[in-house]
């Protein structure tokens, strides 16, 4: 009994010495992009006033920033403080994941609420609850040439819709300094930003599309693609800097950082350009945007991080920390500092930072923007459609809005339902099972034979041994493939999404709605066609690119064979980023390369990537090019084990070369065929990384694939029942091709 006494004790003891360590440990703080990397300057600042603190300060990179956090939410240890990308906060907050900091802020001295802009302030709130502080800002102001405008009339910017698009039209008249035709502004043809621009602007409700206020801003901004005054296709993959310098695109609407970066890029333009409040109708309101400080609920030194908050939000801090990043201060009294008297460009941010809105902080949003760029796009390049098909469009776009909105709603109570599933399947396995042995102990009796009793002494003695050896390899596959296998498909039948990843009472069984809902889905049925199209014209060039390919690297009188495979197995280990930059730019418009060899021949030039008939084709085109490498070292390989007699004899009987390839080269690769034609086939009906990285689905989902639909859904909208139900429809999809490849193949195809 003492004994016992004394191990609770000493388990008190250490759970207690960890509480006390980890409460006594440094306060964690995690940033992204270069604000990670500069965190730290602010950090010792912090410790220097703060004796005894200690802050612990890491660098995550933007593009992992959102899962990071996920993950560290759903692992129970996130960090104490962190900086959050403000259209993230509602998701956050959904999750039960944030700290509300609004006591705080009413009894500080510089976190007041009324200490912030009011739009950068209004991205901290969802729901009537302030999650977090803004720590910078970022707007959107309108850049033009001073010059070109003055030339066309406007000695001054454009202060209304109709000055802005009058200066357009003028603009778009003109010839740039390389001899081009000009356009008046460049603006996204897929820019949910930009077009909530003229929505705020015309008193308009972003998630009411079907409004009078809506629908006149769509039509004021669809009109410069309508009259010319702003690219579409042609400007993808357009230097900006470039286009702005020579005139083609002497306005366009940009952030802060644009500032530093066009003077670095054209320090032969000084005076030559500069920054206005954007053109208004209603009101001249622009885009805030920039990053909060939040703390997490799961903290336990929320006081010090608190004061961390409150240091930042200094006025002098924030000067400072513009300093050291250019960021720009999110407190109004930060912009009375000196340090800005002898900045006029960045005091128009200032200025435009006192009427500015920020997206509806709503979980959905991130579906909602996508659903409006969708929108954007469809009407932007289609410009055969009338006023009443973009009616048709905005009121579609109203639907799936709405239909966003009341999906995310959780409805309890589904769970009796998961029970009668099992059980049903249960007893359906346990029947299986029973007929199995029922029809094998039959067919062993009318052949004669008599079915042997299983004896658990001949187990053990026998195969116990072998069982065992095979225990580590079993439980390593059961772990890490059976068991995420089995959980993977038991979210498909759920609606796990993000407001129920971090609270598993929320998550629902709903059967198999998710697949119904596939049925239903227009994109899916068009993901599945881009995929289908890009492995049946992908496969066969690929394969057919490298036969021709070893088969001629296998000639004898090819010199420089090793120099030949490597460099053209070369693309096979190059990242797919490198290789997107390349074609990226042999696709470009202006000054790619294919667009160059049309040129030369008198062909016109096409938008290769930025054109819904072409987009699919030039991945394909980037697909073969990159893959066949491995597929013609795999066929060279093959050609190995052809005997060379059989050449022989084939040239001493007469035969050509044709005839050798085709009566001996094929069926002696035979088996070496079925295996590239096989993995060939699963590889590019999983293709993501080529549309990720070239268009992201676009344009008007003509480059969207099955896996990359199923991303989206899973890592950008964390739909994860759904895009677990996509997964499971591509597995039984690359099933049913590979089975029927493989009963071809055993019947002699």
């Amino acid at each position: 009994m003492r004994r016992r006494a004394l191990s609770l004790a000493a388990l008190t003891l250490a759970v207690w010495s960890g509480r006390a360590a980890a409460e006594d440990g440094p306060l964690v703080v995690w940033a992204m992009g270069e604000e990670g990397k500069k965190i730290a300057q602010m950090a010792r600042r912090f410790e220097a006033l703060h004796p005894g603190a200690r802050i612990e300060t890491q660098a995550v990179p933007w593009e992992a920033a959102h899962a990071k956090l996920l993950t560290s939410v759903v692992g129970g240890i996130p960090p104490d403080v962190s900086q959050l990308g403000t259209t993230w906060m509602a998701e956050f907050a959904a999750m039960g994941a944030l700290e509300p900091v609004g006591a705080r802020a009413d009894g500080s001295v510089f976190a007041r609420r009324d200490a912030f802009f009011p739009g950068a302030l209004q991205t901290c709130v969802v729901d009537g609850t302030l999650y977090g502080l803004p720590w910078y800002v970022d707007t959107r102001v309108l850049f033009y040439r001073k010059d070109l405008l003055a030339q066309v009339g406007f000695p001054n910017p454009p202060k209304d819709w109709a000055e802005l698009k009058t200066a357009a039209r003028r603009l778009a008249e003109q010839r740039t300094a390389d001899g081009k035709k000009a356009y008046g502004i460049a603006l996204g043809a897929r820019s949910w930003n930009e077009l909530l621009l003229a929505v705020w602007q015309n008193g308009g409700d972003p998630l009411k599309p079907v409004s009078p206020e809506f629908a006149e801003a769509m039509d004021h901004y669809i009109g410069f693609f309508r009259e010319g005054l702003s690219p579409t296709k042609e400007a993808a993959d357009m230097n900006l800097f470039h286009a702005f310098k020579t005139g083609y695109l002497p306005m366009f609407i940009s952030g802060p950082w644009m500032v530093e970066l066009t003077r670095k890029e054209l320090p032969d333009m000084t005076g030559r350009w500069g920054v206005a409040v954007l053109p208004g109708k209603k009101t001249r309101t622009s885009f805030v945007g920039g990053s909060n400080l939040v703390i997490f609920k799961d903290s336990r030194k929320k006081d010090l991080a608190w004061k961390f908050l409150e240091f930042m939000s200094e006025p002098a801090n924030q000067v400072e920390w513009m300093k050291i990043t250019t960021d720009l201060p999110s407190t109004t009294k930060a912009w009375q500092d000196p340090y800005f008297a002898d900045k006029p460009l960045i005091r128009v941010f200032g200025q435009q930072m006192f009427d500015t809105a920020s997206p509806p902080t709503i979980p959905e949003w991130e579906q909602v923007a996508n659903a409006i760029d969708d929108a954007m796009e469809k009407i932007v390049l289609n410009p055969a459609l009338g006023p009443k098909d973009v009616e048709a469009s905005l009121a579609d776009l109203q639907a799936r809005i709405l239909k966003l909105q009341t999906d995310s709603h959780w409805k309890p109570g589904t769970w009796r339902a998961f029970g009668w599933w099992f059980g049903g399947f249960a007893v359906l396995a346990a029947l299986g099972l029973w007929l199995r042995w029922f029809l094998r102990l039959r067919l062993h009796r009318l052949n004669g034979g008599e079915e042997p009793p299983f004896r658990w002494n001949e187990f053990f003695q026998r195969d116990i041994v072998g069982y065992l050896f095979t225990l580590p390899a079993l439980l390593l596959l059961v772990t890490f493939l059976f068991v995420p296998i089995a959980v993977s498909f038991l979210m498909s039948l759920t609606d796990l999404n993000i407001f129920s990843i971090n609270e598993w009472r929320k998550i629902q069984f709903i059967g198999i709605q998710n697949y119904a809902r596939i049925v239903q889905d227009p994109v899916f049925w068009r993901a599945l066609w881009n995929t289908l199209y890009f492995t049946g014209v992908g496969v066969p060039l690929t394969i057919g690119v490298s036969l021709l390919a070893a088969v001629a690297l296998n000639q004898k009188f090819i010199r420089g064979k090793r120099f030949y495979r490597i460099a053209l197995f070369s693309p096979q280990v190059t990242t797919i980023v490198a290789v997107a930059v390349v074609w990226r730019w042999m696709y470009n418009f202006e000054y790619g390369f294919l667009n160059w060899v049309l040129s030369t021949l008198g062909l016109a030039k096409l938008s290769w990537i930025a054109d819904p008939h072409t987009s699919l084709p030039s991945l394909i085109l980037m697909a073969v090019w990159k893959n066949f490498g491995y597929n013609m070292v795999i066929f060279l390989a093959g050609l190995q084990t052809i005997p060379e007699s059989q050449y022989e004899a084939a040239r001493i009987d007469g035969a050509s070369g044709w005839q050798s390839f085709r009566y001996i080269t094929i069926p002696g690769l035979a088996p070496t065929l079925l295996f590239v034609l096989i993995m060939t086939t699963i590889g590019y009906l999983q293709f993501f990384a080529e549309p990720y990285v070239m268009t992201k689905g676009g344009p008007l989902d003509s480059t969207m694939s099955i896996v990359l639909y199923m991303y989206n859904h899973g890592f950008r909208f964390f739909n994860l029942g759904y895009a677990s139900a996509i997964s499971y429809t591509l597995f039984g999809l690359i099933f049913v091709f590979t089975f029927v490849q493989m009963r071809l193949k055993k019947n002699g195809f």
